[in-house]
């Protein structure tokens, strides 16, 4: 299975050393302003949270909308004693990893604006982190998965602008709803409904 991960990582470099070039860079800004206390955190919790979340969630996108025949999955079924199911796990692992990387940034700036608010607001209770953090996260999930069960087809073209449209979309729809534990069942509820669209397709599909 590691090397299946491994082998998703390689062909899809394009997305992941991007989201890990903009994660160090990020990650040290927020070291040096934890440290330094400088002024740069508003430009922080700008980039993060105002900049970079709509181009995060088209990236997820096109990393699932990417897998499709060109990847020859059926000469690695050839080559390698590996079923379609540990293939399909094994991309679901990587893109998982891919949304890790690429929200570190997004994350940093939540916690960042958080404890920012704790100058002028009533302390934040420590649950707040994790209401915001974690639905952020799945959002982040569920717009590789919308890109997931719509990559594997011929058409190659309209279902990747389709995932495109959907991630932007879920963006919007969280701040509208908020961060509460009812978006929990939505975001997972579209996670599962991918899942198991692009786990049948794939299952299905002639290679």
């Amino acid at each position: 299975m590691f090397t299946l991960i491994a082998r998703e990582i390689e062909d899809n470099h394009v997305f992941f050393i991007p989201a890990a070039i903009v994660a160090a860079i990020f990650s040290a800004l927020f070291v040096y302003e934890q440290f330094y206390g400088d002024e740069i955190y508003k430009f922080l919790i700008g980039v993060g949270i105002v900049v970079l979340p709509i181009p995060s969630a088209i990236a997820f996108c096109a990393m699932g909308a990417s897998w499709d025949k060109t990847k020859k999955v059926s000469s690695l079924l050839a080559t390698l004693a590996v079923t379609r199911k540990h293939i399909f796990i094994a991309r679901v692992i990587a893109g998982f990893l891919l949304v890790l990387i690429g929200f570190v940034p997004i994350v940093e700036a939540i916690i960042m604006a958080v404890s920012k608010t704790n100058v002028k607001l009533p302390p934040v209770h420590s649950g707040l982190y994790f209401e915001i953090i974690i639905p952020a996260l799945l959002l982040g999930f569920a717009c590789y998965c919308v890109g997931l069960q719509a990559g594997w087809t011929s058409n190659k073209v309209t279902p990747a602008l389709m995932a495109f449209g959907l991630g932007s979309i879920l963006i919007p729809v969280i701040l509208i709803k908020g961060f509460g534990w009812e978006i929990y069942a939505i975001l997972v509820f579209l996670i599962a409904a991918c899942l198991v669209r692009a786990w049948y397709r794939f299952s299905t599909a002639a290679l």
